[in-house]
C-alpha cells in the first residue's frame, strides 16, 4: 500500500503551491485536483509532473473539478452532450498520462435520479473504455450526493460491470450514514484506491489521529481484499487549522499502512 496527500487537502490554495509544499516535504505519493480548465493546459501540466519528479513524488491519480456536472454531462437524455462530456474527459486522461497517474475519481450521477442503475453502468462502461484506451481507470467513488451513496450501489456495479473498479471515501461513508465494513464488502476486490479522513460523532472529517477512525481494522480489511493501491488523506481546509497537521497525518498513515 502507497501513503499520500491530496492535493485537494488544500483547496482553495492554487494546485501548483499545494502540490510544489508535498514535494517539498517528502510526501510520496499524492492526486492532482484540478480546480479549473486552464490547469489542463499542456504546459502546465508538464510543469506540475516536473515538480513531482524532481522531489520523487508519485502522482497515483486525478479528479477532476466537473464532478458537479457529471450528472449533466453523462446522465441526461442527450447523447451528443455525452459524448462531448467524452471528449472533455479525454483532456483529463492526457494530462493524468503527462503526471503519470493512472486513475481518474468519478462520483457520477445525482442520488434519487429516476433512472435505472444498469442505464448508469451502460454509461459508465463507454466512459470507462474511453479512459481504458488511454491508460486510465475510471473509478467509481462513494459519494452520498451521487447514486453512489450506498453499498447495494456497488454491489450491483460489480456485478453488472466486472471490469468497474471503485474508489473508497472514508468521510462520505461517515456522512452517508452507512457502515464502512459493509461498504468495503461491497467493493471487494475492485477497490483500487482509497481517500481517508478521520472522525469523531461531532465531526464527520478530521486530521488522522484526531477522531475515532481504527487503522489497525482498516488495515486489516484492505489486507484481506488483497489491496495494494493508495491511501490519500483528503481533508477540507476547513477540518484542519495548519499545514504541519496534514504531514503528522501523513506519517501516521505511512506507519499504518506501509
Amino acid at each position: 500500500m502507497f501513503a499520500g496527500v491530496s492535493t485537494a487537502c488544500f483547496y482553495p490554495e492554487l494546485l501548483e503551491k499545494a502540490l510544489d509544499y508535498l514535494v517539498r516535504h517528502g510526501v510520496a505519493n499524492t492526486e492532482v485536483f484540478f480546480n479549473a480548465p486552464s490547469e489542463l493546459e499542456e504546459p502546465y501540466v508538464r510543469r506540475l509532473a516536473e515538480t513531482a519528479r524532481a522531489g520523487g513524488t508519485v502522482i497515483r491519480s486525478v479528479h477532476p473539478f466537473t464532478s458537479g456536472l457529471e450528472p449533466l454531462l453523462f446522465f441526461s437524455s442527450y447523447r451528443r452532450r455525452f459524448e462531448d462530456g467524452i471528449e472533455l474527459y479525454k483532456r483529463f486522461f492526457h494530462a493524468a498520462n503527462l503526471l503519470g497517474a493512472t486513475i481518474l475519481v468519478f462520483h457520477g450521477d445525482r442520488r434519487g435520479s429516476a433512472q435505472p442503475r444498469r442505464r448508469y453502468f451502460d454509461l459508465f462502461g463507454e466512459l470507462m473504455e474511453a479512459g481504458r484506451r488511454m491508460g486510465i481507470t475510471v473509478a467509481q467513488e462513494n459519494v452520498p450526493r451521487c447514486a453512489s451513496w450506498c453499498p447495494d450501489f456497488f454491489r450491483e456495479m460489480a456485478a453488472y460491470l466486472p471490469e468497474a473498479r471503485f474508489v473508497l471515501d472514508v468521510k462520505q461513508v461517515v456522512r452517508a450514514q452507512v457502515s464502512l465494513e459493509e461498504m468495503l464488502a461491497a467493493m471487494g476486490r475492485r477497490l483500487i484506491h482509497v481517500h481517508i479522513s478521520d472522525h469523531r460523532p461531532e465531526q464527520d472529517c478530521l486530521p488522522i489521529g484526531e477522531g475515532d477512525l481504527d487503522l489497525a481494522a482498516l488495515r486489516r480489511n484492505l489486507e484481506g481484499l488483497d489491496f495494494r493501491g493508495s491511501v490519500l488523506l483528503e481533508l477540507y481546509r476547513d477540518n484542519y487549522a495548519a499545514y504541519g497537521q496534514l504531514l503528522e497525518s501523513y506519517r501516521a498513515l505511512e506507519r499504518a499502512f506501509c
